[in-house]
């Protein structure tokens, strides 16, 4: 990855020994593309800076590098339930991983979901389908919706859920 690779360079002394004494191989052994290669040993920025926008395009670079902490949780599906029920929660957001669980919280009470699955897990337009458990004795009122990945990023929907 053409990214990492000059972060790599820029930062890593002996990295920059061997580059000196050897671009091609040191390119090569970093996996670099023929085109990455190539426009490196042009050292000419625009075909650089083209590889390097067209890496940054790919959603899954976008959440590793920059936003994967932000998980966002937009909506929750339905938003009503009754004490002593069980709801089948839809809850819809950006870069929800595998693994990751909601809960319903207030004051305190941790009212916890079961995750069945996550769709398009590590992205946006995450998608976790979970059953919720409403105990008989679940106070009544308006839930935050906590979304946590297993990395401990979360998120949180205010007023997402209302217990009835």
């Amino acid at each position: 990855m053409l990214l990492h690779f000059i972060s790599d360079l820029i930062r890593n002394p002996e990295l920059q020994r061997q580059f000196s004494k050897d671009p091609d191989g040191t390119m090569v052994k970093a996996n670099l593309s023929e085109a990455q290669r190539e426009a490196l040993n042009k050292g000419q920025l625009e075909p650089v800076m083209k590889l390097l926008k067209t890496e940054l395009a790919s959603l899954e670079l976008f959440a590793v590098v920059w936003v994967k902490a932000v998980v966002q949780v937009n909506s929750a599906t339905p938003d009503t339930g009754s004490s002593g029920n069980t709801v089948q929660l839809r809850v819809e957001g950006d870069f929800f991983t595998t693994g990751t669980f909601a809960a319903l919280k207030l004051s305190g009470m941790d009212l916890p979901a079961v995750t069945q699955s996550v769709e398009n897990p590590g992205g946006r337009g995450s998608v976790l389908n979970c059953m919720l458990n409403l105990p008989a004795n679940a106070p009544i009122g308006v839930y935050d919706l906590a979304v946590v990945n297993p990395d401990g990023h979360y998120g949180v929907l205010p007023q997402a859920f209302t217990i009835e």
